[in-house]
């Protein structure tokens, strides 16, 4: 969640800053799980199926990412 802190990034952008080559089956695992949580939301309404569909955090998201850094310091 911390690589959408300031951008918006679409699957494939998420998949190289995290170092893979291409979109896991467990990167889309966990967007599925973001976006249910309502911590991540799309940006494209839409277009559901877009390759193109890009991910920003939502405020519930940045409150939790906030927490969670507070519990590692």
């Amino acid at each position: 969640m911390r690589l959408l802190t300031n951008n918006t990034l679409g699957k494939s952008d998420l998949s190289a800053a995290l170092g893979q080559k291409a979109i896991s089956g467990q990167l889309n695992k966990v967007i599925r799980a973001l976006l249910m949580a309502k911590f991540i939301e799309p940006t494209a309404l839409e277009k559901p199926t877009s390759r193109l569909r890009k991910y920003k955090l939502t405020e519930m998201g940045r409150m939790r990412l906030a927490a969670k850094m507070g519990e590692a310091e």
